[in-house]
């Protein structure tokens, strides 16, 4: 079985890399929002998926890992994926499709 690939599947290879990341975000609207910082690492396989994992402080000390896949379904016609998160035990399921200025 050979994997046909898609100009979607070309596009996840942006991805593809190191980063760093930086967001501002608070679980209890009277709290003060917290500043996390991280990193994460995102591999291809063979063109087909992209595959990260991350790391990074949760602004109140606690170290987090994360691990995302993330592909293009032709036959459903839409990207899918899913997140994983130390901090919690939900699965998060992804599905979605580019805008037009992708």
């Amino acid at each position: 079985m050979k994997a046909e690939l898609t100009k979607e599947h070309q596009w996840l290879q942006k991805l593809v890399g190191e980063w760093e990341y930086e967001m501002e975000s608070s679980c209890n609207p009277e709290e003060e929002p917290k500043k996390c910082y991280g990193t994460e690492t995102i591999r291809s396989f063979r063109g087909t998926w992209v595959v990260g994992e991350g790391a990074g402080d949760m602004g109140d000390g606690e170290q987090s890992i994360t691990q995302i896949t993330l592909g293009y379904d032709p036959q459903q016609g839409c990207f899918v994926g899913t997140w994983i998160g130390s901090m919690m035990t939900f699965l998060w399921h992804s599905r979605g499709e580019l805008d037009p200025t992708e």
